[in-house]
């Protein structure tokens, strides 16, 4: 009697081979799937972050770049410019501190000018003249001075004189005595409310002369002769023919 073999195990395999390629399959296809995936967000992120700049734009970052640069220079400009306004400031204002010293000094010469004119002698009587001050000096070849004269008291009419110089001296080994004339006056009356007269007037070749109601101030430089060598000077004020005050002033050389 013929056995019947056994039937193999091969036909219940099959299946299950099948569903394990197909397992395999899905799983490489999850994997390419989900690197797929990673590199494409990685190249999403990475075009995010990319600046895309036009030629334009370029060109206009140029333009403000070459705009900021003249900014610049022109500020740069401005204070150079500045500058140099500050540097001619400060010597105009260097050059004004100069002015107002030279104002200060020649305000304290004049401050002693007044004082020379404002010292005061005993008053004589009513209507007389006085020389208040008397001031002669060497300058050049001449003698510069200054001279002040005030009448005491008031009077209806103004006086009316002379104001004469005469110099002691030596002239070729000679003690001689001469008349001085002026070579440039400068007389200053004072305001009509004061009460002085309107100036001294020198004639020519002589004496100055002088009418005033209160006071009479004279300045000039008188003329030297050739080779005379001054020692004193006597001012006179002269009424007529006679002597209403005199003063000496003893030259120093």
């Amino acid at each position: 009697m013929q056995q019947i073999p056994e039937p193999t195990a091969a036909p219940r395999s099959r299946p299950l081979m099948r569903w394990l390629t197909l397992l395999c399959v899905l799983a490489v296809g999850l994997a390419i799937g989900a690197a797929a995936g990673y590199r494409q967000g990685r190249q999403s992120a990475a075009a995010n972050n990319t600046v895309v700049v036009t030629a334009e734009q370029v060109a206009a970052q140029d333009a403000a770049i070459r705009q900021s640069q003249a900014e610049s220079r022109f500020l740069r400009a401005q204070l150079d410019t500045a500058d140099g306004e500050i540097a001619v400031e400060r010597a105009a204002r260097q050059e004004l501190e100069t002015q107002l010293r030279s104002a200060q000094d020649e305000l304290g010469r004049v401050r002693d000018r007044l004082a020379f004119f404002e010292q005061l002698l005993p008053p004589g009587p009513e209507g007389a003249v006085d020389i208040r001050g008397a001031e002669v000096q060497r300058v050049g070849q001449g003698l510069k001075y200054r001279v002040l004269l005030m009448r005491s008291g008031r009077s209806d009419t103004p006086f009316t004189g002379t104001l004469r110089f005469q110099a002691a001296g030596v002239l070729k080994g000679e003690t001689v005595s001469v008349d001085l004339a002026p070579m440039q006056l400068k007389a200053d009356a004072s305001a009509p409310a004061a009460g002085a007269g309107a100036g001294a007037e020198a004639a020519a070749g002589g004496p100055l002369a002088l009418q005033f109601d209160q006071y009479q101030r004279s300045e000039g430089v008188l003329e030297l002769p050739e080779g005379f060598v001054p020692e004193t000077v006597t001012v006179s004020v002269l009424e007529g023919a006679t002597v209403r005050a005199s003063r000496s002033v003893k030259l120093e050389f």
